[in-house]
């Protein structure tokens, strides 16, 4: 719970500890917008990226789901990863790699092969018209970066993922 010192017709609102909009009802519920996580994934986290996703963004608490609106990717300039194979994309999921998909898919391709920096950004499923619709958000579920499939061969730059997102609660009546 974040500490709310601003009153707006009987809404309080405030800032979280990560720059995020909170705002708590009448009923003592908080609700989280526009939070902020970044994350620096190691040139060996990400070559073994298929097996072991790293994770984003750690569960919230029963009945609190983490709803990703866009992530931004960034590869700075240095040796090109190597041996990346068709399909070997970018996803956001829920709790692991056999997860439902939380996000638009980024192409590795284009992308991580290259020397120069290079910057990328991603909506969330349907956005890119890579995912159909809609999809179910997951309660008490941790947020994970994932390659789709196989492992890349050879690289050596980081990578620096920052997702934005909102908190919601799964169950609701009003």
């Amino acid at each position: 719970m974040v500490d709310i010192r601003t009153s707006l017709h009987g809404r309080k609102f405030g800032i979280g500890p990560r720059d995020e909009l909170v705002i708590n009802r009448d009923s003592g519920e908080q609700k989280l917008l526009g939070a902020v996580a970044f994350k620096r994934i190691t040139s060996a986290q990400l070559l073994a990226l298929n097996a072991t996703p790293q994770t984003i963004l750690a569960a919230q608490g029963a009945g609190i789901a983490i709803i990703p609106l866009r992530m931004a990717l960034y590869k700075p300039a240095g040796t090109a990863y190597d041996g990346i194979a068709t399909g070997e994309d970018l996803v956001l999921k829920y709790t692991g790699s056999a997860g439902a998909q939380c996000s638009g898919v980024v192409k590795t391709t284009g992308f991580l092969d290259q020397a120069t920096a290079q910057t990328r950004m991603v909506g969330m499923p349907g956005a890119t018209g890579t995912t159909a619709g809609d999809y179910a958000p997951v309660a008490n579920a941790p947020v994970v970066l994932h390659l789709l499939t196989g492992e890349i061969a050879t690289g050596t730059s980081d990578l620096y993922v920052r997702v934005w997102y909102d908190l919601m609660k799964t169950a609701f009546t009003d």
